[in-house]
């Protein structure tokens, strides 16, 4: 994480150097864009700090437009017999963002390194329907392991965080400019890559052997496993939690204020 904002503090101090030459280029306009893309709808201002450079922030917001959900063979802690539960994976990311961009030609073609920044669940899965007896909500849940337990809530469910980094480096390149001194309006089309540490899985339930309450419970694809040692999820937790990207296509319009 440190070598990342080096490298920002570095192209930052580019941008600087360039600018003394272009000193009429330096943060003398200012663009308001609107972005669409993987990471959601949002607002960006763009300003250019030297004739090769600019610089670009905003904020973006991916709302929980579908929810996938799959059904579970997992035993709950307050019976011996395992039961189907239907989970569904709630997707709310959001997060702020700061780009840099090197214009090598002065437009058009450019290269991009910055960072995302917001919390660090990027979405949270739960049951879509209770699955035990409503005298059991808020003290019985699901069994995770051999000696934890995911509780219910008082509603009857049960639900587990995905985490990631909550400072997200990021890099990559694509056409376009934001803002140009000549044109009123911009537009830039950019693919990348946003480093997120892997997505991992956490629950809040009870240690069964000591009775106390644990926060942030990691959970594993060694979790879900039937009393007959099958893995309900096929490693898909495990392997969620190894991949650490999130690619990233967007799209932008931008239109300069002054």
């Amino acid at each position: 994480m440190k070598k990342i904002f080096a490298i920002l503090i570095l192209v930052a101090a580019f941008a600087a150097i360039s600018s003394q030459s272009a000193s009429a280029q330096y943060f003398d306009h200012l663009a308001l864009g609107v972005n669409v893309g993987v990471d959601g709808f949002g607002i960006q201002l763009a300003a250019p700090i030297g004739g090769q450079f600019q610089m670009r922030a905003g904020y973006s917001v991916l709302p929980p437009m579908w929810k996938p959900h799959k059904v579970f063979h997992i035993e709950p802690t307050n019976s011996n017999e395992p039961a189907d539960v239907d989970i569904e994976a709630i997707v709310l990311f959001h997060n702020a963002n700061l780009m840099f961009d090197w214009h090598p030609a002065g437009k058009g073609f450019f290269f991009t390194v910055g960072a995302y920044a917001g919390p660090s669940t990027a979405f949270t899965a739960r049951n879509r329907k209770p699955f035990l007896d409503e005298e059991d909500w808020g003290t019985a849940g699901l069994k995770i392991g051999e000696d934890r337990m995911a509780t219910t809530d008082a509603n009857g469910m049960v639900a587990a965080k995905i985490k990631v980094w909550p400072v997200r480096p990021y890099v990559g390149f694509g056409y376009g400019t934001p803002v140009r001194a000549d044109k009123r309006v911009g537009w830039n089309v950019e693919l990348g890559t946003c480093f997120t540490g892997g997505y991992k899985a956490y629950v809040t339930g009870r240690d069964m052997i000591e009775g106390s309450e644990v926060s942030d419970i990691r959970v594993t694809s060694a979790d879900l496993v039937d009393d007959e040692g099958v893995q309900q999820d096929n490693g898909l937790v495990d392997k969620m939690a190894k991949f650490p990207i999130l690619p990233m296509l967007k799209f932008g319009v931008y239109f300069r204020l002054f």
